[in-house]
């Protein structure tokens, strides 16, 4: 270990300069292992970096260095993708009139590995300015990409949390809100998101099935991906799926495919407060959910066909009871192959070391659902998958995004191991570990 110690201590200086200072973005990782997803993973292996693109990838010593590029000697630390939370509502957390607590998680993020979010409904305008602070090096935090909020008139009309999204304008200036009614204009309403800087449209209630599929269809068409709540109410969560969308949210709505439950005799989920929200969503009796019913299978198997991705928010409840009834119901997806990302849908304590992300990678494998590298996909690959950026980020391939974890130990062996950080590479900048601070 002589050799690691005195070539961190010249990546100690690397990382002490502010971002804005490392103008260079040139780096040579050496000796590493490379996380490389169900192929297998590449040993002895050196990484080359320059202007934060991933621009070689070569066993060490068969190729030369230039002697200007420094040189980060790693023997025995492994790398991975920089990981990805695809649920978080940042832009519904105060962020317009006072940032800072945001801003503290954003930081945590990425001393964490956290390279990429896909923020579920807010504040469009904040989420925006925060990411060119993010971008411009003005602060510390991962790429932010977010959605236009998709209701029924009753659903926007009730949602406190977008009343506070979209303070100090009319609902109707808010390209980053659609309301859904008789005669709308979709394809001006999609022009409008798109004006906004979203990376997608996000269906959340009140929006039956075909009005999900013609909206979906013109996102398509002008470069939008398509996000829904698994269940949007009135109809069935394969209903929704059928309508053409790219990622379905949480756990709960697969519910609501049971033939026993109907959730067109349910109030839109429109959060006039949470006991209501909850009331909605969740069935009074679940003992009558049944995860080998035809009709769940019939559902996994169109989502498996259709590739549609399953962003759980898996450990977002904390009820011994409904944990299990989770478990059960991604064990049957997981089952039919249907394919997993990592969110989280909440916001812990920032007294926290890491953020909720490791909490829920850690429970699906704890609770026996997913293989550790299986988990560590599901939060690299398909969350790249799922926000639509999956030709740059993701996985570590010559032409991609420098974002990347170098980490002490192998998750694949334990995932813990994937709070053994040694430094963050986001874009080609560094974030060591042992910085990271509260403040």
């Amino acid at each position: 270990m002589y050799i690691k110690t005195i070539v961190l201590s010249v990546f100690v200086l690397l990382t002490a300069l502010p971002c804005a200072a490392q103008e260079n973005r040139s780096y040579a990782l050496t000796g590493v292992t490379i996380f490389q997803g169900e192929s297998g993973d590449q040993g002895e292996m050196t990484i080359l970096v320059s202007d934060g693109i991933i621009k070689d990838i070569f066993k060490d010593g068969t190729k030369p260095i230039r002697a200007a590029i420094p040189k980060i000697e790693l023997t025995g630390y492994y790398v991975i993708p920089g990981l990805i939370d695809t649920h978080v509502h940042m832009g519904m957390k105060g962020l317009t009139k006072s940032p800072e607590p945001s801003r503290k998680e954003f930081k945590r993020w990425i001393y964490s590995g956290v390279t990429s979010v896909r923020d579920m409904g807010g504040d469009a305008r904040a989420l925006f300015r925060e990411n060119l602070r993010i971008s411009e090096n003005q602060q510390p935090g991962p790429e932010i990409f977010f959605c236009a909020t998709v209701g029924s008139s009753d659903q926007l009309a009730k949602d406190i949390r977008l009343k506070r999204a979209t303070e100090g304008m009319e609902l109707q200036d808010a390209g980053y809100i659609i309301e859904v009614k008789p005669g709308m204009d979709i394809a001006k309403n999609i022009s409008m998101a798109v004006e906004s800087k979203v990376s997608g449209i996000k269906f959340y209630a009140g929006v039956k099935s075909d009005m999900i599929g013609a909206i979906t269809k013109e996102a398509h068409d002008k470069g939008l991906k398509s996000w829904a709540h698994f269940t949007v109410f009135p109809d069935r969560p394969i209903k929704v799926v059928e309508a053409g969308v790219d990622v379905v949210s949480h756990v709960w709505g697969a519910f609501w495919q049971d033939p026993d439950l109907d959730p067109s005799l349910k109030i839109p989920f429109t959060h006039t407060d949470f006991a209501n929200a909850k009331s909605a969503i969740i069935p009074t009796d679940l003992a009558v959910l049944n995860t080998d019913s035809p009709e769940l299978r019939s559902l996994f198997k169109e989502m498996s066909d259709r590739k549609v991705i399953w962003d759980l928010t898996y450990s977002a409840t904390t009820d011994p009871q409904l944990q299990q009834v989770y478990r059960n119901y991604v064990l049957a997806g997981r089952d039919e192959g249907v394919i997993f990302s990592t969110g989280t849908d909440y916001f812990n304590d920032i007294s926290e070391p890491f953020p909720s992300l490791f909490h829920e990678i850690e429970r699906l494998v704890s609770d026996g659902i997913l293989l550790p590298r299986e988990a560590l996909l599901a939060a690299t690959l398909n969350g790249a998958k799922a926000i639509g950026i999956e030709k740059t980020h993701g996985t570590i391939e010559i032409g991609k995004t420098a974002n990347l974890v170098v980490l002490k130990e192998d998750p694949t062996v334990n995932i813990g191991n994937l709070r053994k950080i040694e430094f963050t590479m986001k874009n080609g900048y560094l974030y060591s570990r042992s910085d990271y601070t509260r403040d």
